[in-house]
This record gives C-alpha cells, structure tokens and sequence, in this order.
C-alpha cells in the first residue's frame, strides 16, 4: 500500500487557519493569533507571513488589499500561486481575458508573466499566497 506525504499543506477554515508541516511539531495558528502588518509593496494593503520570509526567498503568506484596489500590469521573479479567501479579485494574464475570482479560486503565476489584478469594490480582498522564492512588485509599462 502507498502512503501519500503532504508537506507544507494550508487548511483555511471559517474563523482559523492551520498550517501543517511547516515545523517539526507543525504550527496550529487559530486567525485570532496572525499577525498582520502593513504590506511594504502596497499602501492600504495587509500581510500576515505564515512561514517563510517573503522579503529573502520562499514563503507562504495571506494578503488583504482593500476593496477598489488596482494593482495595474506587473510582474514577478518568481513563480506565485494563490488561493483567494474572500472578496472579488478581478485577474487577467497579459492578452487574455478578465475572470472574477471569488473564495476558493486558485491562479498559478509563472515567474515574469505579465498580469493585472484588481480588488473590486465592495469588500476587501484575502488571499493567500506562496512562492518558492521572495516576493517582488516590478510594474510593466506600456
């Protein structure tokens, strides 16, 4: 019989998050307990880091940017994936169509894909966020 090993697997559950694997004796962080701070690549913007430093390599992160928020055509060195939680997130890739992503919907960023991420108005939107290497903000210019 195969045994599956899960490592690094996020739980996000209605009043909590657990993240398991993460140590040793893993991490239990109820959302009570997260520390949010202010997001240095965008004004308004929240982070609370999960593991990981997203400022020196790879980490998993949840994010809150307010409702109305437009990030524009950007890029990223690394690879991203992420999970919204809730709010609307209005994604496109670069030349492709806008999709509006509520909880639960999942996008995979390849490293340097251009792409354009709104928050609509109305709520602000969560989600979370890992990369296998620091997290950076380059705008692309057209």
């Amino acid at each position: 019989m195969k045994r599956a090993v899960l490592v690094g697997i996020v739980v996000l559950v209605a009043g909590g998050a657990a993240v398991v694997g993460a140590a040793d004796k893993g991490t239990v962080t109820a959302a009570s307990e997260l520390k949010w701070v202010d997001n240095p690549a965008m004004k308004g913007a929240k982070q609370a880091v999960l593991w990981g430093d997203p400022a020196k390599g790879p980490y998993g992160v949840l994010k809150s940017i307010p409702g109305g928020t437009m990030m524009g055509l950007h890029t990223h060195s690394n690879a991203q994936k992420a999970i919204v939680v809730s709010g609307t997130v209005e994604f496109n890739m670069d030349g492709e169509a806008k999709k509006e992503l509520t909880a639960g919907s999942f996008v995979s960023i390849p490293a340097a894909a251009a792409h354009d991420v709104t928050c609509k108005p109305g709520a602000d939107c969560v989600y979370f966020e890992e990369s296998m290497g620091a997290a950076d903000f380059k705008a692309v210019k057209k």
